[in-house]
């Protein structure tokens, strides 16, 4: 690795011969693009410029992608900087090659009142990506109060969510629903019934049997998305289901498409690549929420991917102290770090290991959660400011606890030998981050 701060001497940059994909048309094509004053300038099948201060990357052999959009991150600013911070969190994001991060509001104060979005939006100004606040439902996502949905999104929020927490109250719920249809924004629900998952510490099966841990039904995720698709039905409103994780959600979510309920989903990179077995080891970078659940719940949620069913995967990135993991199952929180891996997970498991087409991956990452929050990402255009993302999709290597840039090391992925590694990312026009292996193919 050799940067993860922006040059900020480099006003001019040149990729060249780089295999650019359109996420949108699922098409892959060998151009130039060239970046002048942060701004894609040609996208072209040659392109020669001579000057002063012009950095000519090679990118002949590997992959050019739009910048990654991760619509589902959890930053821990403010109140949790022991963990992350808003600039740890978007070094970390670059790196991973993603150029526009969602975060989620279950902060200290949590973000939901105007002031905390601006000041989301203030901090997050000179940072490596840009960041994107979503804003609670409820006051301190308590699930009690109603927050000012208009007001925080006239102050930025993209996007309303208590993530974290399930709104219990159906009523309530309702009303949040009809409320944020006035605004067209999205809902981002966190499904989960806490009478059933209480105490709960994994997936409810043969694994949380043998193991003697205590179990979490997957009918805590299914009865709240149940109830949310009826209630959206009768609303009309936007809402997204975050964190698949059970067979019958794909199930639901895909009968809800066709009659024409306004829902969307995502899924994370850990819950494709792992099923319950991997609790054998005890290892608390496997406890999330919701539970990794069984191989059954895995195929199918890999199925919701490639019939359509799936809109988009998301990193869930929850970042925790070694003294917050290194501890017994029982008492280690939930959540595992995923800004650095979410496209080598995926692309491991399903690109290389399940045929699916490297368009429709990136589509998934990048155009496609855009298109959900309605933010101008997700594209390489003429015109635009440029967050592209450059990939050796040759590439493997075993992820390592000390390579990571986020301040947690909590990575369910510690150990794996993944494909696909990001060489070069291009944030807000600028050349954010460059491996090793491209300085040696670039000339500047």
């Amino acid at each position: 690795m050799v940067s993860v701060k922006e040059d900020n001497n480099v006003k001019n940059i040149l990729i060249k011969s780089g295999k650019i994909v359109d996420p949108i048309k699922r098409t892959e094509s060998v151009s130039d693009i060239y970046i002048k004053n942060g701004i894609i300038s040609e996208i072209r099948e040659k392109i020669d410029i001579t000057g002063d201060n012009i950095v000519v990357i090679n990118a002949d052999g590997y992959t050019v992608s739009p910048g990654f959009v991760d619509m589902h991150a959890h930053l821990r600013e403010p109140g949790f900087e022991d963990e992350e911070t808003i600039e740890s969190g978007t070094l970390a994001a670059i790196k991973g090659g993603i150029t526009s991060v969602a975060c989620m509001p279950n902060t200290s104060p949590a973000i939901d009142n105007q002031s905390a979005v601006r000041y989301i939006l203030e901090k997050s100004k000179n940072m490596a990506c840009n960041v994107f606040p979503v804003a609670a439902m409820t006051a301190g996502c308590k699930g009690i109060n109603i927050t000012e949905i208009g007001l925080l999104a006239e102050a930025g929020a993209i996007a309303f969510s208590d993530d974290g927490n399930s709104v219990k109250d159906s009523k309530l719920m309702y009303e949040i629903m009809r409320y944020s249809r006035q605004f067209g924004i999205p809902l981002i629900l966190h499904e989960e019934d806490s009478s059933i998952s209480k105490s709960g510490l994994v997936h409810e099966g043969h694994y949380s049997t043998i193991l003697g841990l205590e179990g979490i039904s997957s009918l805590s995720d299914d009865l709240m998305i149940a109830r949310d698709i009826i209630l959206a039905a009768r609303s009309k409103a936007r809402i997204h289901i975050t964190h698949l994780s059970t067979k019958n959600s794909v199930k639901m979510i895909k009968r809800a498409k066709e009659e024409g309920v306004n829902i969307t989903c995502d899924v994370t990179p850990h819950h494709l690549f792992f099923n319950d077995s991997c609790l054998t080891t005890f290892n608390t970078s496997f406890k999330v929420k919701p539970p990794i659940r069984s191989e059954e719940d895995r195929m199918a949620l890999i199925e919701g991917i490639k019939g359509g069913v799936i809109d988009a995967i998301a990193s869930d990135h929850a970042p925790h102290l070694d003294t917050e993991k290194n501890t017994t199952f029982k008492l280690a929180s939930f959540g595992t770090i995923g800004l650095e891996t979410l496209f080598s997970a995926a692309f491991t498991k399903l690109c290389i290991e399940e045929k699916i087409s490297l368009p429709v991956l990136i589509n998934l990452i990048s155009a496609s959660p855009a298109a959900i929050l309605g933010i101008d990402a997700g594209k390489i255009e003429a015109g635009k400011v440029a967050s592209i993302t450059i990939i050796d999709t040759g590439a493997e290597e075993v992820i390592k606890k000390e390579s990571f840039i986020s301040k947690s090391k909590n990575s369910a992925f510690i150990g794996q030998k993944l494909k696909g590694k990001i060489v070069c990312t291009v944030s807000k026009g600028k050349l954010a981050y460059r491996d090793k292996c491209i300085k040696e193919r670039s000339i500047s």
